[in-house]
C-alpha cells in the first residue's frame, strides 16, 4: 500500500457516508454514492511539483462523465502548520507530511468538509425531524 493510499484510508476508511466497496488506489479513491454517481477524491499538487496540498473531488455520472468538481486545499480546512501550507511531500520515491503530522481531529475536519460536499449528490433519506441520513 502506498503512503497516499494509507492516508486516504486514515481520512475516509471508516466513513459511514461512503460505500463499503470504496476503492483506494495510488493517490485516489472512488466510492459509489448512489445510482450511477461516483465520488472520486485524489491528492493534488496545486502549485509546486511533488507537494500535495489538497484534494480534487470529482462527482462522476457513469453514463455522462464528470458532472462537478471542487478543490479542497488543506490550509483552507486546517490552517497553516508551522508557517507552511500543510502538504505531503514526495521526494526520492518517499512521501510524508512536511513539517507536521495531522491530528485525528484535523483528519476528521478534512473528511467532514469533503463528505459535506459529496452529500449534496449522494442518495439521501429524509427524516421526520427535518434532517437527513445518507442512504447507501
Amino acid at each position: 500500500m502506498s503512503y497516499f493510499e494509507h492516508e486516504l484510508k486514515v481520512i475516509f476508511g471508516e466513513s459511514e457516508n461512503l460505500s463499503a466497496d470504496t476503492i483506494f488506489s495510488g493517490k485516489s479513491m472512488v466510492s459509489d454514492i448512489g445510482g450511477d454517481l461516483r465520488a472520486k477524491v485524489r491528492f493534488i499538487s496545486a502549485g509546486i511539483a511533488n507537494q500535495y496540498n489538497g484534494f480534487r473531488l470529482s462527482i462522476i455520472n457513469r453514463q455522462q462523465g464528470e458532472i462537478d468538481c471542487e478543490t479542497f486545499l488543506f490550509r483552507d480546512i486546517i490552517g497553516l502548520k508551522n508557517g507552511y501550507d500543510p502538504h505531503i511531500w514526495e521526494n526520492g520515491g518517499e512521501a510524508k507530511w512536511y513539517g507536521f503530522r495531522p491530528t485525528m481531529q484535523e483528519y476528521e475536519k478534512i473528511q467532514s468538509k469533503v463528505e459535506e460536499y459529496i452529500g449534496m449528490y449522494s442518495d439521501q433519506e429524509f427524516t421526520h425531524d427535518g434532517g437527513y441520513t445518507m442512504g447507501m
